[in-house]
């Protein structure tokens, strides 16, 4: 009885998304609440499978004969991870990336309908599908590492739901000299009291970082608890034993402490565009993380925004359930709250979705008035 308070808070917390789209008690306790719990509890019982049984022995080998069957060039090749529910995401961001940078598409989870419909409207870029189990993809650091340690030369790692806008931006990302990447995105730690890089936008000197990895049995996975061996070497950059470069975490997140040991061992990475005016690349984020049915009632107007921005009948139907009951963005404005802190964001989110409108790659596909789009 004692925790029966802050029980209910937990469940009241839980539900509130689900009404505030639109859904009535019954169907949120009954319903939405159950399926996403049992989704949840699934996908992080595969992600585990995924990495332990199928990964190196199905994955590895496969993606290094296929990378080596790559048509070689002096730009570096961009991947961008296809994640499954992301079309209206990845499009425009993939059109923009067209004759910047060679591009690959990594199929992760994805569903074989969202990949022949990619490939009908971008045919010619090649796409490796990493084998996991239905219904779940493999986690982000996992494939990151896969890249590193497979790829033979410095690459490019693109977010699905970032948005490059200068052409000249991932020619200035190419790694130099005791450069171990070139990030478009970084945050201050309050742990270090210095930036580190983000991973919407990456460019990796691969060899580098593959000789680290292996030096000291580490990759760009998330590690709840650093080896012991590693103390002395993370201390030296301010982390160590129970300190983090995000402050809100209890664990070294994708690349953290690879990262770290990189710097420990005299190796930096740069910050590009960040001072472009206006803004040379621009990201969403948290596009592709958790359920559907616990997503905010911001996320779920930025999901219908870009619905409505590619205009394509099939993709409107097929992921009509990622926003049910909601089918239009005008009814989730309608419904926010004024206090949520979320849609301080929307000029943001209008200004990004006002250039992709307007940009000459785009096309057709968004030739029409979005609804709504008042900054």
């Amino acid at each position: 009885m004692i925790g029966l308070p802050s029980n209910l808070r937990r469940l009241r917390a839980a539900l509130q998304p689900m009404r505030q789209r639109g859904h009535g008690w019954a169907v949120s306790v009954l319903w939405q609440l159950p399926v996403a719990t049992v989704l949840r509890a699934w996908r992080r019982v595969a992600q585990v499978l995924n990495r332990r049984l199928l990964n190196q022995p199905l994955n590895a080998a496969r993606f290094a004969a296929f990378q080596q069957g790559l048509p070689p060039g002096p730009q570096l090749r961009a991947y961008v991870i296809v994640m499954p529910h992301t079309l209206h995401f990845l499009l425009p961001c993939l059109r923009l990336l067209q004759g910047q940078a060679p591009l690959v598409l990594v199929a992760n989870g994805a569903k074989a309908w969202e990949l022949d419909w990619l490939q009908q409207r971008l045919p010619g870029v090649p796409v490796f599908r990493l084998r996991t189990l239905p219904g779940s993809s493999l986690a982000h650091g996992d494939v990151v590492s896969l890249l590193l340690a497979q790829h033979q030369g410095d690459f490019l790692l693109v977010d699905h739901d970032a948005y490059v806008f200068d052409a000249t931006l991932l020619q200035r990302m190419r790694p130099q000299g005791r450069e171990c990447l070139v990030t478009a995105f970084a945050q201050r730690s309050s742990t270090t009291g210095r930036p580190y890089p983000l991973t919407h936008l990456l460019a990796f000197q691969a060899e580098t970082l593959r000789q680290l990895m292996q030096r000291h049995g580490i990759d760009a996975r998330l590690v709840r608890r650093a080896p012991q061996r590693l103390d002395e070497l993370l201390t030296s950059v301010g982390l160590g034993p129970g300190r983090y470069l995000k402050d809100h975490q209890r664990f070294h997140d994708t690349l953290h402490l690879l990262l770290a040991v990189a710097q420990a061992e005299g190796w930096q990475w740069r910050l590009e565009g960040a001072d472009d005016v206006p803004p040379s690349v621009m990201h969403v984020g948290g596009t592709s993380i958790g359920s559907h049915h616990t997503k905010r009632l911001f996320d779920l107007y930025i999901h219908l925004r870009f619905i409505d921005l590619l205009d394509d009948p099939l993709l409107r139907r097929r992921y009509a359930f990622l926003t049910h009951p909601l089918q239009h963005a005008d009814q989730a404005l309608q419904r926010r709250a004024l206090t949520d802190p979320a849609w301080q964001n929307l000029p943001v989110v209008h200004a990004l979705l006002q250039r992709l409108q307007t940009h000459p790659t785009q096309g057709r596909t968004v030739a029409a008035a979005l609804p709504g789009a008042k900054p």
